[in-house]
C-alpha cells in the first residue's frame, strides 16, 4: 500500500474522494492507497454513504481534521471493507494510547471520556474497497447535540507529526496483514 501524507496544502473532505480511484486521478497513486490530509469537513446529503445518517438528516461537519482516505483493490466486498475499517481504527486507538490518550472504540468511531473524536465510514465502489476516517484537530464546527473532541484537547500539537506517525502505522497494519495472508498454504 502507497502511503502519500500531503503536507504541503490543505484539502477539504466533502464526501466525494470516497469515490474509486480518487488517489489517482488526484494524485497519480495507482493501487491500493493511503492518503492523509488534513482539512475541514462538510459531507453533503448527495455525498452521504451512510444510509442511516442521511434517512436522520444528520450533518457530518468538522471546521478541522486529519482524513484518511483508504483505497483497496485486492477484494472488492463490504464485509472486508467493513473489517478493514474497524482495524485501522484499533490501530489508530493503540497509536493514540502511545501518546498517553485513553480512547473507547464503539463500532467504527473512537471516544475519549466519552466524547467522539472521530468518523468513518466504509464502502466498495465497483473496483475497489473505500474507506475514509476523519479525526478532529479542533473540536469547532461540529453539529449541535455532538459532544465531540479534537486532538489538540487532548495536548496533540504536532498534527503532521500525528498523521505522519498514524498513516505508517496504517500502512504496515497492512502490509503486515497481507504479507500474513500469502504466506500460508491451503488447509488440506
Amino acid at each position: 500500500m502507497e502511503l502519500l501524507i500531503v503536507k504541503d496544502r490543505r484539502i477539504d473532505y466533502d464526501g466525494s474522494a470516497i469515490g474509486s480511484h480518487w488517489a489517482y486521478r488526484n494524485f497519480g497513486i495507482l493501487g491500493n492507497s493511503l492518503i492523509v490530509f488534513r482539512g475541514k469537513c462538510d459531507v453533503k446529503v448527495e455525498e452521504m454513504i451512510d444510509i442511516e445518517d442521511l434517512r436522520a438528516s444528520k450533518e457530518i461537519k468538522s471546521d478541522d481534521m486529519v482524513h484518511y482516505i483508504v483505497e483497496v483493490f485486492d477484494l472488492v466486498n463490504a464485509l472486508f471493507a467493513s473489517t478493514l475499517q474497524k482495524l485501522f481504527i484499533a490501530r489508530l486507538c493503540e497509536v493514540l494510547a502511545e501518546y498517553g490518550v485513553k480512547t473507547h472504540r464503539k463500532g467504527d468511531d473512537i471516544y475519549v471520556n466519552g466524547r467522539k473524536l472521530s468518523i468513518s465510514i466504509a464502502t466498495v465502489s465497483p473496483v475497489s474497497v473505500k474507506i475514509h476516517i476523519g479525526i478532529n484537530v479542533e473540536a469547532k464546527g461540529i453539529p449541535e447535540g455532538v459532544d465531540a473532541i479534537g486532538l489538540k484537547e487532548l495536548g496533540i500539537t504536532d498534527v503532521e507529526g500525528f498523521m505522519e506517525k498514524t498513516g505508517k502505522a496504517l500502512v504496515e497494519e497492512f502490509n503486515k496483514v497481507k504479507k500474513d495472508s500469502l504466506k500460508v498454504r491451503w488447509a488440506q
